[in-house]
């Protein structure tokens, strides 16, 4: 499974009709130690989780001018109420819900060169995830 979304995933959020604000529901699933590259220039023994929290600094805030985003919910996903425990369809760490004011901020953020560069962290620290986009 893949943590980046495909380029036609991208095309028809790009080309699709929503309009206003959109809301990025994402499932994130940690690994135990951030997996860093060799070449990593920084603390790289650190979890998975500490890993996202340095990505997820880098959209709310470092390039937080461009995504305007709003953290709506980050918490810990605490059991499975209904599906079946233990699953990858279930199991996940935490889920962080983003309201941007349009599907043209998320993109910019996307191509934003300081949000780029951070995504070392996302990759370090995520095992798997799934983003869904809803209506803002």
């Amino acid at each position: 499974m893949t943590i980046d979304p495909t380029a036609d995933q991208v095309r028809a959020l790009r080309d699709g009709p929503a309009k206003g604000p959109i809301v990025m529901v994402n499932m994130l699933k940690f690994r135990d130690r951030a997996a860093y590259p060799e070449d990593f220039d920084g603390d790289a023994d650190i979890p998975g989780s500490e890993a996202y929290a340095r990505y997820q600094h880098a959209f709310t805030v470092t390039v937080g001018d461009t995504s305007k985003a709003e953290v709506l919910y980050d918490g810990p996903v605490q059991q499975v109420f209904i599906g079946e425990p233990g699953t990858s369809a279930t199991d996940w760490d935490k889920m962080l819900i983003v309201r941007y004011p349009s599907k043209e901020h998320f993109l910019g953020m996307m191509a934003n060169e300081e949000y780029r560069a951070n995504l070392v962290h996302r990759y370090a620290g995520l095992e798997r995830t799934v983003l869904l986009q809803c209506k803002g």
